[in-house]
């Protein structure tokens, strides 16, 4: 029996923040897997190592605001890499009160394993292959990131023009 509506064809018309959104599911999922199986890691585990291979000692606020979380949601994982020897938390020297989040030995080959890895930069379709198709991927990618870390996600919600315009059905908007 053949499905009534072919996968592609549903894709081809959908609206592009749906298809960033099943995308981006999907890549998660993939690349979670990825990481469970040859890493032993969560995909917030390795943002946390990949934020400390580069930052160096960190205070768990600063790593949370990095990773996109509050820090009570990062408590569990840093719980997680800490239990599996991929960090260790220590009183800041200077300021008994805080707590810096470090690197073990173990966290760091980890950290620089996935680095190689991601630096490496393979093709994920035949798309994104192309180097001028990829620019633009990255430009569209980069200006949406930037403009909804900015708070700017107001443009889901556009205001509303008034227009004399037809619409496809025949009506004014």
């Amino acid at each position: 029996m053949e499905p009534l509506v072919r996968f592609p064809d549903v894709l081809r018309h959908a609206p592009l923040g749906r298809l960033l959104a099943v995308a981006s599911h999907l890549v998660d999922q993939h690349w979670g897997r990825y990481l469970a199986e040859h890493h032993g890691l969560t995909s917030a585990g390795m943002r946390v190592l990949l934020i400390l291979a580069r930052a160096g000692d960190s205070t768990h606020r600063d790593v949370a605001e990095h990773c996109f979380v509050r820090p009570a949601t990062l408590t569990g994982i840093v719980d997680t890499l800490e239990r599996d020897g991929f960090v260790e938390r220590r009183r800041d020297a200077a300021d008994r009160r805080s707590v810096l989040l470090t690197l073990t030995a173990k966290g760091q080959e980890q950290a620089d394993a996935l680095l190689d890895l991601i630096h490496r930069d393979p093709p994920l379709t035949s798309v994104d292959a192309d180097p001028a198709k990829k620019a633009v991927i990255r430009e569209f990618l980069t200006e949406l990131i930037v403009t909804m870390s900015d708070g700017e996600g107001n443009r889901l919600n556009p205001p509303i023009e008034e227009s004399d315009e037809p619409t496809p059905g025949g009506r004014p908007c």
